[in-house]
This record gives C-alpha cells, sequence and structure tokens, in this order.
C-alpha cells in the first residue's frame, strides 16, 4: 500500500487484506492480527489530528473464533483439499490422514507390516500413538486399494509413507492452498474432520474415541476397547 497517511482510504485497506488473504497466504488469525495493527494505528492517527478521519471505522476485520469447529473441514473442503494435492502419494497420505485420523507423526511411522488385509477388502491398521499405546484402525477399502498401489517392492519394515512430518506438513499446506482454504490446512485438521464427521454420522463415542487413541471419552466429547470390527472411518462413507 504505497500511499501517503492521510490518503489512505477505506478501500486501500481492503486492498490490503484481500493481498494478505490471497497473494501472501496468510492464515485468518494472521491477517486479523495485522489489520486490527492497522487499524489501531489508524485511530491513534485521527485522535491526534495527524490525519482528518478514520478509514478504518467501518472496515471489517475477520473474526477469529477459536472453537473446535474452526479445526474442522466440510466434507467439501475435505474433498477440494485431497483433489488439489498431487495424484499419488501425496493424495493417498491426505485420504489415509482422514480416513484412520491417526496424528500425522503417526501416519509417517506406519510400516507395512502394521497393515493386516481382511477378506472384505477393508484392512486394519496399527497404530503406535501417545505413551506407547497401540490401537487398531480399519481403512476402507477404496483407501486400502490406493494405499497398496504405492508399496512397490517395499519390504514389511519399511515405511508406507517414506517422509517426514514436515513434508507431510508441506502436503497438506500446499493442498490447502489450491483449495484455497484460506485458514491454512494441517494434517491434523483431517483428524479432527474425521472425528466430528464420524459422530454426525452417528458413530458411538467410544468407538471415535478408541479409533483416535483418546485418553478418555471427555477428550472425544468436544467433538459431540479398541474394536477392528468398527472404526469411525466406517461412517466416513469412504
Amino acid at each position: 500500500m504505497n500511499v501517503g497517511l492521510s490518503d489512505v482510504t477505506l478501500q486501500d485497506l481492503q486492498d490490503y487484506q484481500a493481498e494478505l488473504f490471497h497473494h501472501r497466504r496468510l492464515k485468518t488469525a494472521t491477517v486479523a492480527a495485522n489489520m486490527r495493527a492497522v487499524c489501531s494505528f489508524l485511530a491513534f492517527a485521527a485522535d491526534e489530528g495527524w490525519i482528518p478521519r478514520n478509514p478504518a471505522k467501518n472496515l471489517k476485520v475477520p473474526k477469529v473464533n477459536r472453537r473446535i469447529d474452526d479445526k474442522v473441514l466440510s466434507h467439501d473442503e475435505v474433498n477440494a483439499a485431497i483433489a488439489a494435492a498431487k495424484a499419488g502419494r501425496d493424495q493417498t497420505l491426505l485420504k489415509f490422514l482422514y480416513a484412520v485420523g491417526c496424528r500425522v507423526s503417526e501416519a509417517c511411522s506406519v510400516t507395512w507390516k502394521d497393515i493386516k488385509p481382511k477378506p472384505d477388502g477393508v484392512a486394519v491398521v496399527d497404530i503406535l500413538g501417545k505413551g506407547d499405546k497401540w490401537r487398531s484402525v480399519r481403512i476402507p477399502a477404496s483407501v486400502w486399494n490406493e494405499v497398496q498401489a504405492l508399496r512397490g517392492d517395499a519390504d514389511p519394515l519399511d515405511r508406507v509413507f517414506p517422509i517426514s512430518v514436515r513434508w507431510a506438513q508441506e502436503i497438506a499446506k500446499n493442498a490447502g492452498y489450491g483449495a484455497e482454504l484460506h485458514d491454512g490446512l494441517t494434517p491434523h485438521k483431517f483428524r479432527h474432520s474425521n472425528a466430528s464427521h464420524a459422530i454426525e454420522a452417528g458413530a458411538p463415542l467410544p468407538v471415535v474415541r478408541d479409533s483416535l487413541g483418546h485418553s478418555s471419552i471427555a477428550v472425544t466429547d468436544i467433538y459431540a476397547h479398541s474394536n477392528p470390527e468398527q472404526s469411525s472411518s466406517d461412517y466416513l462413507g469412504l
């Protein structure tokens, strides 16, 4: 915004806010913090008589809601993010994160020996979570088929997704850009979305708790005995 202080208009501020979102690709919270700082300065400048009026008086700064809802993607956003990822490993990783509801560190640690195919076309993956606790989660047949396609000649002890957590985060971040999710996309949002969508579809809280490896129902309840015959993934329509 290359204009003099006294020449700044509401339109200039709106254009600057749009630039932060669309060109610099900043998160909503970051944009809001930037705009609040600008508005505060302009209000001070007007009070001090440095400028004839406050051009930010009618500016609508984006609201930042810290509820769990802000961490949950809609079904359309999940699909858009996956579609925006690079075909192959990247798309499959995002589908796996959503279907299984695991943490990104857990996904990057899964080896081929941890996955056991079942006669009905699904597979069960054993995941080592927090506190060195294992849990078993079903992988829907549609996702398992894509995961299998990645194996090639990999050994049983090889990792299914042989990338770093940082790399996986970049994959999600870039998919978010491609899907125009302005709040930013992290792998953990797929985990939140798994829980929320499964509960919306009628999954019992104990099933979601055990699928995600929560310590108690109280943790799971913010989204409203591990059983490989049932997982939150069963309720996602994959």
